[in-house]
């Protein structure tokens, strides 16, 4: 019997590897199909778009006869090499990654049993020369993860006496059908290396080292042509410009796919995460009468299942708590007050609502929203937003310097940035959602995220 997880686990606490139901409420999507295919492929997809929960059901769907494994590229910060030092480089990391992911997953004792001298010599060079550390410390850190047989069985390899296989003129290519011919002998007939976790990286400087790092790999055309060998890359959607005119792509050798979420297909994961998390019988209708929350998703959640799944997560626990579907009136009061939290793009001077985009025509509307946001929980003053978005100042100057305007000189065209601001963000004509007036005060602004 299923042990059903709480709801907040399937709907705001959003990380694929930690979800060990994926299988269950996993929707196939027709980029899937595409990344099943023999080939190289490079996913480009938005953070929170599912791109690592394709990953894990493309490894779990895959016969016995594919070894996957999972290559998460780290910046390389001293002395960062350029050119086919680079590629080499990043290749060793790519290689050392297929050597961890073989002695925890790849089965080996069971499926070579006792080694041939070649093989055995050639995964013998594989654990001495492609791990992060010594090759039996190594072994022996990992034995909390795998069975004394299988610890022993890499321990005595690793003492066997055996004759060389390997020359020091070994190329990259070679190593990468070195590498294929264990698998094949272990019965694995493709080897397909997934490439993910640049994420991490992307907010930080490190970033542009690991993007160069995978341009390297996809302008090195010969690691492409190693039969039952293909790359799997799982890549922030930002990174498209910049990779698709590398050889690897302009030759065809990887092909390039892009993650989309129609708005069926995200009604149709959720559907699927509610009967998982509530009762086989749960779904959209079962919480709340009508359609408008529906109607609400598509339009602020736009085609993230992130956003989709977290703005669900509420009306579940609100739904919870009544004990019953929430009627037309209740659910349109819910949605008023948990509106989409307001998030602010300060480098592109965008406005958005959830996944919505808001028109911000003039700079001015656009700073006065910058400094509330730089304000959270505080009440700023309009002189404070005068001075800030129409004089470019950070803070107030006093009566009879050059900069100060008298305030009957400004208000007016205060009040209607305000209201222009109004207009846009807040979902009804009357309402103060966002926009909150503290009379005699000023002016609060409520659900932006940080």
């Amino acid at each position: 019997m299923k042990s059903t997880p709480p709801p907040e686990s399937l709907f705001h606490t959003l990380k694929a590897e930690n979800e060990p139901w994926l299988d269950d409420v996993f929707v196939f999507l027709p980029a899937f199909e595409r990344l099943r295919e023999a080939h190289s492929a490079i996913l480009y997809g938005e953070v929170g778009g599912g791109k690592t929960a394709m990953r894990l059901a493309l490894t779990k769907q895959e016969n016995a006869g594919v070894f996957t494994a999972l290559w998460g590229p780290e910046p390389i910060l001293e002395n960062p090499p350029t050119g086919t030092e680079l590629t080499h480089q990043a290749m060793r990391q790519a290689l050392s990654a297929c050597v961890e992911s073989l002695i925890l997953d790849g089965n080996l004792p069971e499926r070579l049993g006792e080694p041939s001298g070649h093989i055995a010599s050639a995964l013998q060079w594989f654990l001495r020369n492609c791990l992060p550390f010594h090759a039996e410390f190594y072994i022996q850190s990992q034995a909390d993860r795998m069975m004394q047989e299988k610890t022993l069985w890499y321990s005595k390899l690793l003492e066997r006496s055996l004759p060389s296989v390997i020359t020091e003129q070994i190329s990259l290519k070679d190593q990468i059908r070195l590498l294929l011919m264990i698998l094949k002998a272990a019965k694995y007939e493709r080897l397909w290396l997934m490439v993910d976790g640049l994420e991490r990286w992307i907010p930080y400087q490190a970033g542009e080292q690991v993007e160069t790092l995978v341009d390297a790999i996809l302008s090195t055309l010969v690691i492409f042509d190693v039969p039952g060998v293909a790359f799997k890359f799982f890549l922030p959607a930002s990174l498209k410009d910049i990779l698709n005119s590398t050889s690897g792509v302009e030759r065809h050798r990887a092909e390039e796919v892009m993650l989309e979420w129609s708005a069926e297909d995200l009604q149709a994961m959720l559907e699927k995460r509610l009967a998982y998390a509530l009762s086989k019988k749960a779904s959209l209708d079962s919480l709340c009468d009508g359609n408008e929350f529906l109607n609400w998703l598509k339009e602020f959640g736009g085609d993230s299942p992130r956003e989709w799944l977290r703005f669900t997560a509420p009306l579940i626990a609100e739904y919870q708590k009544h004990g019953r579907r929430l009627t037309v009136a209740q659910l349109h009061d819910f949605i008023l007050q948990h509106p989409a939290p307001l998030r602010l793009n300060r480098a592109r001077r965008e406005v958005w609502l959830g996944k919505k985009r808001i028109s911000i025509g003039s700079t001015t509307e656009f700073r006065v929203l910058e400094y509330l946001s730089s304000h959270p929980g505080m009440i700023c003053s309009l002189e404070e937003l005068y001075y800030y978005a129409y004089k470019e100042l950070d803070t107030v100057p006093d009566k009879g310097e050059t900069n100060w305007v008298h305030k009957d000189t400004w208000r007016g065209a205060m009040d209607m940035v305000i209201s222009r601001l109004r207009k846009k963000i807040e979902p009804t004509p009357e309402g103060q959602f966002y926009l909150v007036t503290h009379h005699g005060k000023g002016l609060e602004l409520l659900h932006a995220e940080a």
